[in-house]
């Protein structure tokens, strides 16, 4: 089973059909390091994270819940990573980050180590607990004007924040603009979606419910351009 292939054809299908834009930008995925670091060390090569690298661990360890990360390995230069989780039993479970995919300051980590790596994760496994960051990019400034009067919004930096939208399987949705964040010489702000896929089996994504909630930032756009 080609998971890659078969995200990007529901999302494609969706957006052909909504006239909407939606991308991957990450993928996580828990698995246990037991039945898979052998297969994955075949892979390349994965280089230990240095403790004081605190950028990278700060991308790594944002929007956890309760794990920790304890140790961190990146694959060669790639934006791939896997962190240790601190839960019991100690260092047998970890989670797959692949960071990246939609970008435009830099090439996402290559299609064929993506796809080799969710082959080894996901083989004679059942059920597999899968996360993706779900993105749409806007080429002006959203209007948060209507969607503070349904949700609470947080607000850190040049993000803001909606950790509980209450929309099943969508964990948390951010606003950033993306333009600042990478340095781009373009305006782009970027709404993503962190959804949870219980089980990749029966796959299913809550992109009409994540659609409306988008259409809310997407009113009076002419004038979310002066706001």
């Amino acid at each position: 089973m080609n998971i890659l292939a078969e995200l990007e054809t529901y999302i494609n299908e969706f957006n052909q059909h909504s006239n909407e834009d939606f991308a991957i930008d990450t993928i996580r995925i828990e698995y246990s390091k037991q039945h898979k670091k052998t297969k994955l060390e075949e892979l390349g090569r994965w280089k230990k994270i240095n403790a004081n690298d605190s950028k990278i661990l700060a991308k790594l360890k944002k929007r956890l819940a309760v794990d920790e990360v304890t140790s961190a390995y990146q694959l060669e230069n790639s934006n791939i990573y896997y962190y240790n989780s601190s839960n019991p039993p100690k260092y047998n479970k970890a989670t797959m980050v692949i960071f990246g995919m939609k970008q435009y300051h830099k090439d996402p980590p290559p299609r064929e180590i993506i796809e080799n790596i969710l082959s080894v994760l996901t083989f004679g496994t059942s059920k597999v607990s899968i996360n993706l960051d779900v993105c749409l990019d806007l080429p002006y400034k959203p209007n948060m004007r209507y969607l503070e009067a349904f949700y609470s919004l947080k607000q850190y930096l040049y993000s803001t924040y909606i950790n509980e939208p209450d929309i099943t399987m969508i964990e948390k949705i951010v606003i950033y603009n993306k333009q600042m964040k990478n340095s781009l010489n373009f305006v782009i702000w970027r709404i993503e979606a962190k959804i949870i896929i219980p089980n990749i089996k029966i796959l299913a994504l809550p992109l009409y419910e994540f659609q409306e909630l988008i259409q809310l930032v997407k009113i009076n756009k002419q004038r979310a351009y002066y706001d």
